[in-house]
């Protein structure tokens, strides 16, 4: 029971940091889906996590470059046309579809376990399941005008979701996915006319 509690106020603690670190949000509600209308094209961008963890990322090929690559393939298949940072013109017409990862490691990478020889009074091992507590968050900015001042325009986020949770690092991509897959959902409800003729 100590350990769920510990846990679970890990996971809390996590949730309010990356809140912290974005405090513009935006959840996947019909006036925010509605924002989505009209976007025409969208950019990838995947922040790199922080270098302690790129070494440990790199090892099960979760890098920003392959997850921008898996995302951007993953939109082009559902027919959201994709654009290269080089090729986008920043118009209000675009979207950049942002994705961050934050971690904490909540357990050791070594297990301790009592040792049979009377040498060694405990052995390690690693632990090949180890698991990370992580918060990916997903969100679309774009270029949007003050209601009180047309002509003052800048980029900012207008529809987001993320994703928290204690796993394995393998099942970093299969969370991506699953929120890239809400990205897809929301963006095609509110511009099906426009994928028709694509």
């Amino acid at each position: 029971m100590k350990t769920f509690c510990k846990t679970f106020l890990l996971i809390f603690f996590v949730f309010l940091m990356v809140m912290s670190v974005l405090p513009c949000r935006a959840d996947d509600k019909a006036r925010d889906r509605a924002t989505l209308r009209g976007i025409q094209a969208v950019v990838v961008i995947v922040h790199s996590a922080e270098p302690e963890w790129q070494t440990e990322l790199e090892k099960i090929g979760v890098t920003a470059s392959a997850l921008e690559a898996i995302i951007e393939q993953q939109l082009k298949k559902a027919g959201i046309p994709v654009l290269s940072m080089e090729a986008a013109g920043r118009t209000e017409y675009e979207g950049v579809l942002n994705v961050r990862l934050k971690f904490v490691d909540p357990e050791p990478a070594k297990k301790q376990f009592p040792s049979l020889d009377k040498k060694e009074d405990i052995i390690e091992k690693v632990d090949v399941k180890k698991r990370y507590v992580y918060a990916i968050r997903l969100n679309l900015r774009q270029l949007v005008a003050l209601q009180r001042d047309p002509s003052a325009k800048v980029f900012s986020i207008t529809w987001q979701t993320e994703s928290v949770g204690m796993r394995r690092l393998t099942f970093i991509r299969e969370d991506i996915k699953k929120l890239v897959d809400s990205f897809i959902d929301a963006y095609t409800s509110e511009n099906t006319a426009t994928l028709k003729t694509n």
